[in-house]
């Protein structure tokens, strides 16, 4: 092969890298002044959140901003990162951080409908509707507790979301991130982004707050690392009606149960008085039709299994059975260790946690019949 050849080849591909320096150039000049507008802006973002803006180049010499604020007592990060894998172009990602107090272990992530899943990595929980039409419509939310979704996003924290369009939230055990992606170039879009941030951040911390003040309203104590950062998803308040040990536990209702709240009263009973009663499903009633009261019997709003049904009917008096069916319970089961109601959904209104706990206590009291207490 002649070297003029040779000489050709390697002509073109010089050429080519020459090319490629060029346009990697172009594309980080462009990222810099894309930067340099932008700066005044995050300054003024700084501003209205009341935080501290920092600029500089990073370790690899990029251009970085920075803002670092406390709201509502919540501590966050603002940030960018900078990815230089396209050859013709330097893309940013704008990004929130902060640490969240999250009791509950809910997995959340809040993007308008437009944005789908194209930022934030994936993320493993189910679609649910937040019961209003408007945001149902105009948001996805997907969280691992339906029930706790709807707590957490308090009308609030919804409005603030609406005013951080473009971003995806997501909260993942003690993180919370939001992620937009391009340099953020609107102060007061990047304000309302970092506000809704630390609502969604600091929810965790009502809950906690919630619970403590339920715990010494009834006399009990919270569970240890119930008021950490971040726990396994369960919290217990532990107390004693009437002699007899009672939990009121905020968690799941088994590894793949809906987030709720069960009460359980201790017992030692005989195998034989084992019994379940299960809300039955309620069905629709025709149009025109007077909505159920909560007076039907429990026969009606329940199915009831036992081991020993005669037994249970004389445990299940008239008046336990009427404030079964006027607490509505998701279910009431009996074993020979406990009497655990169990709501199906959270619940934390001391009244009806109070009636729930005279309920399982009466329920697991001895019986007039038997050795077993």
């Amino acid at each position: 092969m002649e070297p003029v050849f040779f000489l050709m080849i390697l002509s073109g591909i010089a050429g080519l890298a020459r090319c490629f320096a060029g346009a990697r150039g172009e594309a980080r000049r462009a990222a810099e002044v894309r930067w340099r507008l932008a700066r005044p802006v995050w300054q003024r973002a700084a501003a209205l959140v009341g935080g501290q803006f920092r600029s500089g180049p990073s370790p690899s010499g990029d251009p970085r901003m920075q803002i670092s604020v406390v709201l509502e007592n919540v501590a966050l990060l603002v940030d960018h990162d900078i990815d230089h894998g396209d050859v013709l172009a330097v893309r940013y990602r704008t990004r929130i951080t902060s640490t969240a107090r999250n009791p509950s272990g809910l997995r959340l992530r809040v993007n308008e409908q437009r944005l789908g899943g194209a930022s934030g990595g994936p993320f493993r929980a189910r679609r649910v509707d937040v019961g209003d039409r408007a945001e149902d419509g105009a948001f996805v939310v997907k969280a691992s507790s339906a029930t706790l979704a709807r707590w957490w996003l308090t009308p609030e924290l919804r409005a603030a979301l609406r005013a951080a369009t473009d971003y995806q939230v997501t909260l993942e055990s003690h993180r919370l991130t939001a992620v937009r992606a391009g340099l953020e170039d609107d102060a007061e879009r990047l304000a309302s982004a970092i506000r809704a941030a630390a609502l969604l951040a600091g929810r965790g911390r009502a809950l906690t707050k919630e619970l403590r003040a339920l715990a010494h309203e009834l006399g009990g104590r919270l569970s240890p690392g119930a008021g950490t950062i971040s726990s396994e998803g369960e919290v217990t308040i532990e107390l004693e009606h009437r002699g007899r040990r009672v939990t009121v536990e905020f968690g799941r209702d088994g590894k793949k149960g809906p987030f709720g709240t069960q009460v359980r009263a201790a017992r030692a009973a005989s195998p034989s008085e084992r019994f379940a009663a299960r809300r039955r499903a309620r069905r629709a009633a025709a149009k025109g039709a007077p909505r159920p009261r909560g007076d039907e019997p429990l026969s009606v709003a329940y199915e009831v299994q036992a081991e020993a049904p005669d037994r249970l009917a004389r445990r299940l008096g008239d008046e336990l059975q009427r404030e079964i069916v006027a607490l509505r319970p998701a279910a009431i089961l009996g074993d020979e260790a406990a009497v655990t109601l169990v709501f199906g959904a959270l619940e934390t209104g001391r009244d009806r946690i109070e009636r729930a706990i005279a309920l399982v206590a009466a329920l697991a009291a001895p019986g007039p019949h038997g050795p077993y207490r």
